[in-house]
């Protein structure tokens, strides 16, 4: 079925590696975000997309779902990536004796990392059970950005992440909720 759309066929790369999509809006959004936010993409049955792919138009998008058609065709869901953020990391210097020296500093760890972005209202807490009361901030990424979950016994503080400018605490780092996706929620820094 794919073939028989080549009119609508998109040149895209997935992961970094050239493809093809036929891409469209998910209509069974009930929400402005739904509306605005969820695609679907349809690729060829040699496509390399799975679940967590990164997919590039002229727009990005996170790979959801990810199922196979009768016709052997790939058939995601999609969400369009909108914010680009750092992560920084809690570093401090130490001397020979393993004594701090200086003030601890955040170093950036990883830049330019698209994400999907969701401000927490109210209405998003009543369709997402299990938000931290803390949250301020919701996020999707790809599992190869290199944040730590919170419990990490590496860390001597929770990651920061750097959103429009704003420090962002890392509270929760999830990844079994969207397979190969994070979904990392954040709250005010005030470190």
């Amino acid at each position: 079925m794919f073939d028989e759309f080549a009119h609508r066929h998109t040149q895209c790369t997935v992961d970094g590696v050239a493809d093809i999509v036929i891409l469209s809006r998910d209509s069974k959004g009930s929400s402005v975000v739904g509306k605005e936010s969820m695609y679907i993409g349809r690729f060829s049955p040699t496509s390399s997309v799975s679940k967590g792919s990164m997919v590039v138009v002229t727009d990005s998008f996170l790979v959801q779902t990810l199922r196979i058609t009768p016709d052997r065709d790939n058939y995601c869901g999609m969400v369009k990536t909108n914010e680009l953020i750092t992560v920084q990391r809690h570093t401090q210097t130490l001397d020979a004796n393993g004594n701090a020296i200086g003030d601890p500093i955040f170093i950036a760890v990883q830049s330019n990392i698209k994400t999907f972005s969701q401000y927490v209202t109210a209405q998003l807490r009543q369709e997402v059970i299990g938000l931290l009361p803390t949250t301020v901030i919701a996020l999707q990424m790809q599992t190869t950005v290199d944040i730590k979950r919170p419990d990490d016994p590496l860390l001597t503080s929770y990651d920061r992440v750097i959103l429009n400018g704003r420090p962002y605490s890392v509270d929760v780092v999830d990844d079994s909720k969207f397979p190969n996706l994070l979904h990392v929620e954040l709250s005010e820094d005030t470190r």
